[in-house]
């Protein structure tokens, strides 16, 4: 079945770099991963009950960032079994451990000095959950610079 990861995206292209230093340290055969993005629910019963996801998915994410991550999946092979993108939308934190646990997710990982884009009307921060949750997390940071050697190199994962 394999272990599923959970990494937060605000779907901009720069949120797949988690995925990619991630991949370098990986000791299991093949794992899942679970782009997750914290959404606000409309109030009104019509939006509800006419909701859906994969609207939401184009609409946010755009065809850029679709295309990109169709990409990578074929880029990175068996390394990953699957790449799925989930709308986290609850406002509590006993919410997202539920969300957590229905998803099967093994570890969290976070990105370190990763800025993210929240400025969507329906996006919503979901790093405070993450940082409280009693799932594994890890830290994961890469080496941007443009003057590098080696651009993407992974200098720093920590395991809490």
């Amino acid at each position: 079945m394999g272990t599923t990861i959970l990494i937060p995206t605000d779907f901009n292209v720069s949120s797949l770099e988690p995925l990619k230093a991630l991949i370098q340290f990986q000791n299991e055969d093949s794992i899942n991963v679970l782009l997750v993005h914290g959404i606000y629910l409309s109030n009104s019963i019509t939006d509800l009950l006419f909701f859906d996801q994969s609207d939401l998915k184009i609409e946010l994410a755009g065809k850029k960032f679709l295309s990109k991550l169709y990409d990578l999946e074929k880029e990175l092979g068996s390394k990953v079994g699957s790449i799925q993108i989930a709308f986290f939308s609850g406002l509590t934190q006993s919410s997202f451990e539920q969300f957590a646990e229905t998803n099967k997710v093994d570890r969290i990982i976070i990105p370190y000095e990763l800025t993210f884009d929240w400025s969507h009307k329906k996006s919503m921060d979901i790093l405070p959950f993450l940082h409280k949750s009693k799932v594994r997390k890890q830290l994961i940071a890469w080496d941007n610079n443009q003057y590098s050697n080696k651009t993407n190199q992974v200098i720093v994962t920590a395991i809490a």
